[in-house]
């Protein structure tokens, strides 16, 4: 048997090739960057007639990480677009044309696939996001930003991502309609951007409230944004991830006995 990280990079290397030698792929790309260069063009014009209108109206103009944090705040919603697009056909599509057989009689496990696939759609939104870096770089370039915000806010956006393809895999590994899968994920990932609003409705206070608003991506994400990276914040991310793999690896191994 070949050594683990050799088959785990081996699977992830064709689906990341996968990525870009399809028009998907490419589009996803484009997709993000455009429309965070839109968000981005808006805000600055904003901020720019803020701070115009500020003295005649003898108000304070909001700061760039402000500018900046409201953006990375509007990049929450394109994921929930995005990540469901790359994640859909990670099992899915396999098991659609029934190449998941391939995988379960070769000699590796299920969790080499597992980590292969994740790795793939990881080092892809990983691209995108370093791409992305353009825009706080030319407000670094023509701004006086605090970097250590910016860098912080990036981490949590790689952690958000990093949990959130873990869970959209885990439901492609469930179906083999790529529709299912990315409307499943998109809803699930919806659901967490907003129960840390419904927990009251949901739970009528108490500990149960407290549990339902830990669980929530928000919450955890609004600490990095502001540049405050706590350890119970990486922990949160670290440990949806962890689980929604391991879930995965779990349904997958039921599916090689069937």
């Amino acid at each position: 048997m070949r050594p683990s990280f050799s088959v785990t990079w081996t699977i992830a290397r064709r689906d990341l090739a996968a990525f870009f030698a399809s028009p998907k792929g490419m589009a996803i790309f484009f997709f993000f960057l455009i429309l965070m260069g839109v968000f981005f063009n808006s805000f600055m014009h904003t901020f720019f007639e803020m701070q115009q209108r500020a003295p005649a109206m003898g108000g304070q103009v909001p700061t760039l990480e402000q500018m900046l944090t409201a953006l990375f705040h509007n990049l929450h919603f394109i994921l929930i677009l995005i990540v469901p697009a790359i994640t859909m056909a990670s099992f899915s599509e396999e098991i659609k044309n029934h190449s998941i057989r391939l995988l379960h009689t070769a000699p590796i496990r299920p969790l080499h696939i597992v980590l292969g696939k994740y790795l793939a759609a990881l080092l892809m939104m990983t691209l995108i996001l370093v791409a992305s870096s353009i825009f706080p770089l030319f407000t670094i370039k023509y701004g006086n930003p605090d970097v250590g915000v910016i860098l912080s806010a990036y981490l949590g956006l790689f952690l958000l991502i990093s949990s959130q393809l873990a869970l959209g895999i885990c439901i492609s590994s469930m179906t083999k309609n790529q529709f299912l899968a990315f409307l499943f994920t998109m809803l699930a990932l919806f659901m967490l951007l907003i129960l840390n609003w419904l927990a009251p409705n949901l739970s009528g206070g108490g500990l149960l409230e407290d549990v339902l608003k830990y669980l929530a991506s928000m919450q955890h994400l609004e600490n990095l944004m502001k540049g405050m990276i706590t350890v119970k914040d990486i922990f949160y991310f670290v440990c949806f991830a962890s689980f929604f793999l391991f879930f995965t690896n779990v349904v997958l191994d039921s599916q090689r006995w069937r």
